[in-house]
């Protein structure tokens, strides 16, 4: 039984789907080969067969993914014009794109989400918080960082748009960017049990992705709509998570760190004061904030003033933004003492008796809240 379906696929399904001359049946039925290979019920399947099946699924979840994946790193011997071939690939076999946790339904991220701008990061119905605060943080610290990990790539004029128009798929502008390249970084060891080891050596490396990402279960910006943010993860799962979504849940802010800028940043205690964090922002370094699992789930802590609670969750990485003169409700004030800003990414409305988006904390509220934090490099001015 072969440890990996993507060579067979790529030597089933890509003649078919690439060959401009082939028929809507032949391209139809290489579509078909690569949903089976990941989204065929295991019920339907004679006990033998679905006991294979499910070893191959946990061990390469999404091979329509990796498929992709090697046509833009050389792991199957690319074609003249990978980029050109990628495209219309991508347009015309969604199956291709990385699992999403829900229903297979894409939606691409606009020309307008992708320009230059100060951005913000949420986390959708995803358990990534790890990275997601991550990519909050960094773009805290030094505004402009989401955009620089990602370069558009060229491809010529209406590829896509002919494919998406003959398939029934979204049809898009021929302005928009239907290709684009993340830089991430990633252990040279790949061994799942081994590539989190901290201090090992790092290669940097830029994934090819389409612009189109899933409807629902994703990151986005404020108001969760399809931004840079969404592409960046989505880069994450295709190169960290083996083209699944849902492998993308419960991690390392500390991986999401080294994902993102490059550096090893391993978790290390909450400081005392709230001075040695606003020391970190100063220098220009992104810093997370982590709670710990609780056998009862989220937790709440009473607030110092008496007027309410400040609600946290368990298990999540929070954003640390900066340090001010305030009141518990963010307030500033040159009378007030020194509090910590932090953000929850996955946000939501505040009300007046809990607080659980914006936080302000004291310095003993952050000890009793967070078990470690996580400080990046410098990154202002990168």
């Amino acid at each position: 039984m072969p440890v990996s379906r993507v060579p067979l696929l790529a030597e089933r399904a890509l003649p078919d789907l690439v060959d401009p001359l082939a028929g809507p049946a032949d391209r139809a039925a290489a579509s078909r080969l690569i949903d089976r290979a990941q989204s065929t019920s295991l019920t339907s399947l004679p006990l033998h067969r679905a006991v294979a099946e499910a070893v191959l699924r946990f061990l390469e979840p999404a091979p329509g993914a990796r498929l992709v994946r090697s046509l833009t790193t050389a792991e199957v011997a690319p074609p003249a014009q990978p980029t050109r071939t990628v495209a219309r690939l991508l347009a015309r076999v969604p199956g291709l794109e990385p699992l999403p946790r829900g229903p297979q339904v894409f939606e691409h991220v606009t020309v307008r989400a992708t320009a230059p701008r100060r951005r913000r990061a949420r986390q959708g119905r995803l358990g990534d918080c790890w990275l997601i605060a991550v990519l909050d943080a960094c773009e805290s610290v030094s505004p402009g960082f989401l955009d620089r990990l990602v370069t558009p790539v060229p491809v010529e004029d209406g590829l896509c748009a002919d494919s998406a128009e003959s398939s029934g798929i979204v049809r898009r502008d021929s302005a928009d960017v239907d290709l684009v390249a993340i830089d991430l970084t990633l252990p040279r060891v790949p061994m799942p049990g081994l590539r989190r080891i901290p201090f090992l050596p790092v290669r940097r490396t830029s994934v090819i992705v389409s612009t189109r990402v899933p409807l629902r279960h994703r990151a986005g910006d404020t108001r969760l709509k399809a931004s840079v943010a969404s592409l960046v993860e989505k880069a994450a799962v295709v190169a960290w998570s083996d083209g699944s979504y849902r492998r993308l849940q419960n991690d390392f802010a500390g991986i999401g760190l080294l994902l993102t800028t490059g550096r090893w940043s391993p978790a290390r205690p909450v400081p005392r004061t709230v001075e040695a964090v606003g020391g970190w922002l100063e220098e220009g370094r992104p810093v997370v904030l982590s709670t710990l699992r609780r056998p009862g789930g989220s937790f709440e802590l009473d607030r110092e003033d008496g007027e309410g609670t400040v609600a946290f969750m368990d298990a999540h990485v929070y954003v640390a933004r900066r340090v001010l003169r305030c009141d518990e409700t963010g307030r500033a004030g040159a009378g007030h003492p020194l509090r910590l800003h932090v953000h929850n990414p996955v946000s939501g409305s505040e009300s007046r008796r809990r607080r659980r988006t914006d936080l302000y904390l004291s310095a003993q509220q952050m000890r009793r809240a967070f078990i470690s934090a996580n400080v990046g490099p410098v990154l202002r001015g990168a």
